[in-house]
């Protein structure tokens, strides 16, 4: 790395980031500490980030540095191959969306419940594919009129998962709905009713269930209660199973939906994997 450019470190390992290469959901990283005291002078990591905090894990520590070019280089074709075939499942709209596709990004424009289209160039290089950037806005400063943030939260419509865009990355409301994507939209926003629409109000510890979002068997829920410290909770639920547990509690309501999400994502992918180690007579559809 040349003097000029602002170094990169992992943490407060000592470890200083000499390549990074960002695919699909991770960034994988190669770093040096040459003046470990154990010999171990190289590292490959993967570092995600879930929306609310970044996470480093897959770490690796060598004293050769060609074991740990080899563990970098691997990680990457792993996850290029997981991108491949989370790819080839949605497989529905390859050809990216123009602007002429989209009606302008309005700012003068409220575009919370709309389905728009993500700019190409916000998306990484393997994601850049109309499928890819159609997604659904559940709410952000980003996403009112004249907003006066930029955050817009919204879910990808093919997989549902959270994501978070500014408002400038939003290339504007699609002219045509694919009629995929009014379907996806259909399940999604089932799974994603808040409870006032289907239930009674139910309150657990103080806390006002608000929204419900089932994944399988289990059920993620978001509780609010305005007096506490921490004036919101996500809670899972094991269904035949009474009561809620494993509390996350927060004292921002978007970082709540944002953990709400990633928590019911995560159980997406749990389940996902295990149905692919299944025998199966067929391909398995996203």
């Amino acid at each position: 790395m040349s003097d000029n450019k602002e170094r990169r470190m992992i943490a407060d390992t000592g470890y200083e980031v000499l390549q990074a290469v960002e695919i699909g959901k991770r960034e994988v990283l190669l770093a040096e500490n040459i003046n470990a005291t154990d010999g171990n002078f190289y590292m490959k990591a993967e570092y995600h980030y879930n929306g609310i905090i970044g996470e480093y894990d897959g770490i690796v520590y060598s004293s050769d540095f060609i074991t740990i070019i080899n563990q970098f280089t691997e990680a990457i074709d792993r996850h290029a191959a997981e991108v491949r075939l989370e790819i080839e499942k949605a497989d529905i709209m390859p050809r990216p969306i123009a602007p002429d596709d989209c009606y302008p990004n309005d700012y003068d424009t409220d575009i919370t419940g709309e389905i728009v289209a993500v700019k190409a160039e916000a998306l990484r290089p393997e994601y850049r594919r109309g499928d890819m950037q159609l997604v659904f806005v559940t709410h952000g400063g980003g996403a009112l009129a004249n907003p006066r943030s930029t955050s817009v939260f919204c879910y990808h419509l093919t997989d549902g998962k959270q994501a978070r865009y500014d408002r400038y990355q939003i290339q504007g409301r699609i002219k045509e709905i694919p009629e995929w994507a009014r379907r996806q939209l259909d399940y999604y926003q089932n799974e994603r009713k808040p409870v006032e629409s289907v239930l009674p109000e139910e309150k657990v510890a103080g806390y006002a269930i608000t929204m419900r979002i089932q994944v399988g068997k289990m059920e993620f829920v978001l509780g609010e209660n305005p007096e506490a410290p921490s004036p919101y909770v996500t809670w899972q639920h094991l269904k035949g199973r009474p009561g809620y547990d494993l509390g996350h509690y927060l004292t921002d309501r978007d970082k709540a939906i944002r953990d709400l999400d990633r928590r019911a994502n995560n159980e997406r992918d749990f389940q996902n994997v295990g149905r692919s180690r299944r025998p199966r007579e067929h391909s398995s559809a996203r």
